[in-house]
């Protein structure tokens, strides 16, 4: 049972919505009908209409912490993500970026694994964060972007530190045999679920599962976001998510940063 209490001529539900009341009483939310638009919510309840008005302008909210996000980038990297915005090409978002630097600078990993190398733009930066003593094995399956990603590499003059495999993420997965601090999955979405045991048996005891658009368009947590096409990628989502927290090896946690991003770390077995 939900009860709007009256504050001049404005109730409050939680510390979340204001609401403009044009008639007030108990509901139980199972009983009441919405709709929704980007920043608007209308809950009825028999003949009486409660405005809700999000207080928090995601959009505002977003555009002012992309102003924010300060990370180093070398010169290469801009070039990059000029690059990469002009021929779409998939690299990771400033804000995921920006996190990915802070969690490397304090874990402090040796190794890094990343399954999906684009062109080399997220691996550059973790492989920044590292510093000189770090190494990165990183997988790409297409031809294109993994002789982009190679120049990138050697343009950097990091290439020494980079083990470049090519081809199906989780055919490689299943033969590698040395273990990671980190684990840094960006590849196909729908291929998570399947790429998790190798994963786990991959990465060392309170190493880090770290795994970018997890939230997919939000699509994973809203049905009406949800595309026909996309029904498949969203289920095995969904159950990657589901799996990952409640893993008694894990502890996991899961961000609304870019499009959604999961950190898990193992624990002891």
């Amino acid at each position: 049972m939900i009860i709007l209490e009256i504050l001049t001529n404005t109730a409050l539900i939680g510390n979340d919505f204001l609401v403009s009341l044009q008639g007030w009483k108990e509901f139980s939310p199972g009983q009441a009908h919405y709709s929704s638009e980007l920043y608007f919510l209308e809950y009825i309840f028999f003949e009486k209409n409660v405005i809700f008005v999000d207080l928090i302008n995601r959009e505002y909210i977003e555009e002012y912490l992309s102003s924010l996000v300060n990370y180093t980038e070398t010169p290469i990297m801009k070039e990059m993500r000029s690059i990469a915005i002009d021929k779409a090409y998939p690299i990771i978002r400033p804000e995921v970026a920006a996190l990915l630097n802070i969690i490397i600078r304090i874990k402090q990993p040796q190794s890094i694994l990343e399954i999906g190398t684009s062109i080399g733009y997220s691996g550059l930066l973790m492989l920044q964060s590292m510093g000189s003593e770090g190494h990165l094995t990183t997988v790409e399956n297409q031809d294109e972007l993994i002789r982009t990603a190679r120049s990138n590499f050697e343009k950097q003059k990091v290439l020494q530190q980079v083990t470049l495999l090519q081809g199906d993420g989780g055919e490689i997965l299943h033969y590698l045999e040395n273990k990671f601090d980190i684990i840094f999955l960006d590849g196909p979405k729908a291929q998570y679920l399947l790429y998790l045991p190798d994963c786990l048996r991959l990465l060392k005891q309170e190493g880090l599962l770290i795994c970018d658009d997890v939230l997919f368009y939000g699509m994973v947590a809203k049905k009406e976001l949800l595309q026909k096409r996309k029904i498949t990628i969203v289920k095995r989502m969904k159950k990657f998510l589901r799996i990952i927290s409640d893993h008694p090896l894990l502890d996991t946690t899961i961000l609304p940063i870019g499009d959604g991003i999961s950190i898990s770390v193992k624990r002891g077995e």
